[in-house]
């Protein structure tokens, strides 16, 4: 098994990924926030580039079974239901119900690997759970942070490190790692007694902190929360 990571979030070759597993990161916010929604529920989530999409969309599903979730300047978008933090996707407002997600990064992130032999969501609350199922699967990996529009993300690359990290201690055959996921791997080891510093130094952490959503970094930090792996088909992510 090879295990590789896009350090900058540019658009994959359809050959390099298409005979890979790929994990999608984006721990601020909205890996963070699929994971969240499907352990308390939710029957899908359907990830979108743009809020006019996102409203389009809306128009085509049942309204009382419907929501439309996700930020623009790390805020939630006027009209929608929910936000952009994951505890606000409790059991009593998403189960049973469909979600159509919009973000700055992790939303789009999604169609640009969506030709992957498997698209997966990773966060901290399932690491345990994705590393577990690329190692079943014994593909090649591609782990895809989203970055912070176009720019390196400590965060999603630390979290990638994690991911290194536990199929390391697992695959009891050879694992070839890129220089990129050796530093994924080396900033993790940095990090992994602390998880938030890491949110607290990275761009975008700083930025939640400024816009008041400090809470949200020790929220994302949590790790193995949930044992699910929601897995991206046909523009739809649902519980595999």
């Amino acid at each position: 098994m090879q295990a590789d990571i896009h350090l900058i979030p540019f658009l994959p070759s359809l050959h390099l990924i298409s005979e890979r597993t790929v994990v999608v990161i984006d721990i601020l916010r909205a890996t963070s926030v699929i994971v969240r929604a499907l352990s308390q529920g939710a029957i899908e989530i359907i990830p979108v580039a743009t809020v006019e999409e996102a409203f389009r969309m809306m128009k085509e599903f049942p309204q009382d079974t419907t929501l439309l979730g996700g930020e623009r300047g790390s805020r939630k978008i006027e009209g929608f239901a929910l936000g952009n933090s994951p505890g606000e996707y409790e059991a009593v407002r998403v189960k049973g119900k469909r979600l159509i997600l919009t973000t700055t990064n992790g939303t789009k992130a999604f169609h640009s690997v969506s030709c992957g032999r498997e698209v997966m969501a990773g966060s901290f609350f399932n690491i345990g759970a994705i590393a577990r199922r690329c190692l079943d699967l014994a593909q090649d990996l591609l782990i895809y942070p989203s970055g912070d529009e176009g720019r390196f993300s400590l965060e999603d690359t630390v979290c990638g490190g994690m991911l290194i990290d536990r199929i390391l201690n697992k695959e009891k055959g050879p694992v070839t790692l890129t220089d990129a996921s050796q530093s994924a791997l080396i900033l993790y080891q940095r990090f992994k007694e602390n998880l938030v510093e890491a949110f607290r130094l990275s761009t975008h952490g700083r930025d939640l902190i400024e816009r008041g959503f400090e809470g949200d970094l020790a929220y994302c930090a949590q790790v193995d929360i949930t044992n699910i792996v929601p897995t991206f088909q046909d523009g739809v992510i649902r519980i595999h």
